[in-house]
């Protein structure tokens, strides 16, 4: 009777101890009843960059073919619109009109680049922007209003999407300039407009020099700065050279034509680029030791802007 007992005792601890614990289910009491409305358009301010790349930049400037990541400015979104336009060398420029530099100059939109584009043609371009707008735009209907839009943003100091004005913010370096000397030569060779450098016949050692501009950081602080070129301006090879950075600046003409300071430069034989009519593609990567390593030309340049990085052997 006595191990009966036991035994049935036994199966009942068993039992309970095989029975699994029911996990608590946040959607046992799930009800699929009436939603709540989505807020589809939420107002926005049309005088911050949120406002404008809702209204202007986003519908108007980043459709396909145009401003839509394969080159600057990058519309795609807030953040690119943002990084491309403020405070970064335009890569048109006006020759009788110097003082537009820049594609936008906090506080000062009366030189500003992207307005001087959209309010005059500048010779050497396809036109004023935008030169085309999509089917149910409302650019030619709202121009005017849209345009008084980016002046605002620019004149109220061009604040990013958090509020923040340019002056808490660190850009990335950008490309000033590139030139090259034949031969131990102190003249450099002609570099004309956005064109390849034009390498004479017979010359046998090159001194490539590259001018870097950031809005914090003094050029001859950078950290690392590499170099490495191709026969196609979208992919590089992997053989990478440093660039020396100088003891003194080299003063040149910079893609704006203005003169400017190089401080870092490399010497290379002709034969270790290519070979007669070869157009070497040029790319380098350099830093501003706070942000990160970036590549100059990127992968988004325009291709006016990369042939300016280029030179050709003769």
């Amino acid at each position: 009777m006595i191990r009966i007992v036991t035994y049935f005792l036994c199966l009942v601890v068993l039992l309970t101890a095989c029975k699994k614990k029911k996990s608590d289910n946040p959607y046992d009491d799930w009800e699929d009843g009436t939603k709540t409305p989505v807020v589809a358009d939420k107002s926005v301010d049309p005088n911050t960059i949120q406002g404008l790349h809702k209204n202007i930049f986003k519908p108007t400037c980043s459709n396909s073919g145009c401003h839509d990541g394969n080159f600057e400015p990058d519309f795609r979104s807030i953040e690119s619109s943002y990084n491309s336009l403020v405070n970064r060398m335009s890569t048109n420029t006006d020759p009788a009109k110097p003082e537009f530099s820049k594609r936008v100059v906090p506080g000062s939109a009366a030189t500003s680049m992207i307005l001087h584009r959209i309010l005059e043609f500048i010779p050497g371009t396809q036109g004023k922007m935008p030169l085309l707008t999509d089917p149910g735009s409302d650019w030619p209907a709202k121009k005017n209003e849209y345009i008084q839009n980016i002046t605002q943003w620019i004149n109220d100091g061009a604040k990013d999407q958090f509020g923040k004005s340019p002056s808490s913010i660190d850009f990335i370096p950008q490309l000033a300039g590139l030139i090259v000397f034949a031969d131990a030569s102190s003249t450099p060779l002609p570099h004309s407009g956005y064109n390849p450098v034009q390498i004479p016949p017979g010359t046998g050692t090159l001194k490539i020099m590259i001018a870097y501009s950031d809005d914090k950081t003094p050029v001859n602080q950078f950290g690392t700065s590499t170099i490495n070129f191709s026969l196609n301006p979208n992919s590089y090879d992997s053989t990478v050279l440093n660039l020396v950075t100088e003891s003194s600046a080299t003063i040149g003409k910079g893609i704006l034509g203005t003169d400017i300071n190089y401080c870092h430069s490399i010497i290379i034989p002709v034969s270790d680029l290519g070979v007669a009519n070869d157009v070497i593609w040029v790319r380098t990567e350099t830093t501003d030791n706070v942000n990160g390593n970036v590549f100059i030309p990127s992968t988004t340049t325009s291709f006016n802007f990369k042939k300016y990085f280029a030179i050709k052997i003769n």
